[in-house]
């Protein structure tokens, strides 16, 4: 009977760990948000950034990491309308697309199950939040919302173009 319950458990177990995934969550200007884990390249101390003209105050230019750039992005810019302080960024994957975030802190790593995602409307027209946020989920009482980095190169191409 023990064979069995162990067996049953370790089948519950396995469901849970393939409706689960993992989650960089970070604070910008007080506030939770995160990208999966997946996405993730790096994370860096902030460092020199150059200018580019012509570009939505939100990207402040483009970082140098190991010989590629990065366009830096400032999420507090981009949604709170105020900047955020210089202290880490965090680097997508190449094959995401050469994107850098400006970033408070990071909270931590989170395994989040997909019944515990809030998703979230998309109204492309609305110019906030909701345009680049796919879904959102509670931490410790706080709201954390779900980054669309897709969403968020389309809103600055729309922006630039």
């Amino acid at each position: 009977m023990s064979d069995y319950a162990d067996a049953e458990e370790l089948a519950q177990e396995s469901a849970e760990t393939i409706n689960t995934e993992k989650y960089l969550v970070f604070s910008i200007l007080g506030k939770l948000y995160c990208f999966p884990s997946k996405l993730i390249g790096e994370i860096a101390l902030f460092d020199k950034v150059f200018p580019l003209p012509l570009m939505p105050s939100y990207v402040l230019g483009v970082v140098n990491r190991y010989s590629a750039p990065y366009a830096l992005f400032d999420i507090g810019l981009l949604f709170q309308k105020t900047p955020s302080p210089r202290n880490k960024i965090i680097i997508l994957k190449e094959e995401i697309d050469r994107i850098a975030f400006l970033i408070d802190d990071i909270a931590g790593i989170m395994d989040i199950q997909n019944d515990d995602l809030f998703i979230v409307e998309r109204n492309i027209d609305s110019g906030d939040l909701t345009d680049i946020v796919c879904a959102s989920f509670k931490l410790e009482g706080s709201d954390v919302f779900v980054l669309d980095v897709n969403r968020i190169i389309s809103r600055v191409s729309r922006e630039i173009a």
